[in-house]
């Protein structure tokens, strides 16, 4: 009898760790989820090819959410990269490359237009827990933020936050826009 209490006890401990409609952060739904509870909105959608990405945005920003190194059904994935494109042409290699020095998730690059674009990458697997996955939007959140305004002002941003006394060496500056340029949704931008 105390064998079966204990089989009983050890089986009911055992079927709270792994039920089926547990977060799994290898779920784009689950993903998508932690992110529009973070301050963005967004749906899910599923390409052609059978591929899920999250088209959100946060304010005036639009960013991706995409699901790689899926399964054969492309239901669990093991990398989930935030991406987030803006547009204007007025940001040198010279001011990239001292954003990617600042930074230290979410570099970026000039796109084959001459735009910006930022990403971050999340590796995930069944162990990684909602809070992780919450705790990396957030950090992707301020990327956004960071970046918004690093593209709005790239030379005043990068010597406010100059952390070594000096602001890196400036190239000579293109004028910045007047105004901040919006990020875009990217229809069928390549990253």
């Amino acid at each position: 009898m105390r064998n079966l209490l204990i089989g009983l006890g050890l089986l009911t401990a055992l079927g709270g760790v792994a039920r089926a409609d547990d977060f799994d952060a290898r779920r784009a739904k689950d993903v998508a989820a932690v992110v529009t509870s973070n301050g963005a909105s967004g749906d899910l959608k599923v390409g052609d090819n059978g591929k899920t990405t999250l088209s959100a945005q946060a304010g005036r920003i639009y960013f991706d959410v995409d699901f790689d190194d899926c399964d054969t059904a492309k239901a669990l994935c093991n990398t989930v990269t935030f991406t987030g494109w803006w547009d204007t042409t007025k940001l040198t290699t010279d001011q990239l490359n001292r954003w990617n020095r600042w930074t230290l998730f979410c570099p970026a690059y000039l796109d084959t237009k001459g735009t910006p674009a930022m990403w971050y990458g999340l590796a995930v697997s069944q162990s990684t827990g909602k809070d992780d996955v919450s705790n990396a939007v957030d950090r992707w959140m301020g990327c956004l933020t960071d970046f918004d305004d690093f593209v709005a002002s790239p030379e005043d941003f990068l010597k406010r936050n100059d952390t070594s006394g000096t602001a890196p060496a400036a190239q000579p500056a293109t004028t910045p826009p007047a105004a901040p340029p919006a990020s875009h949704p990217p229809p069928d931008h390549p990253a």
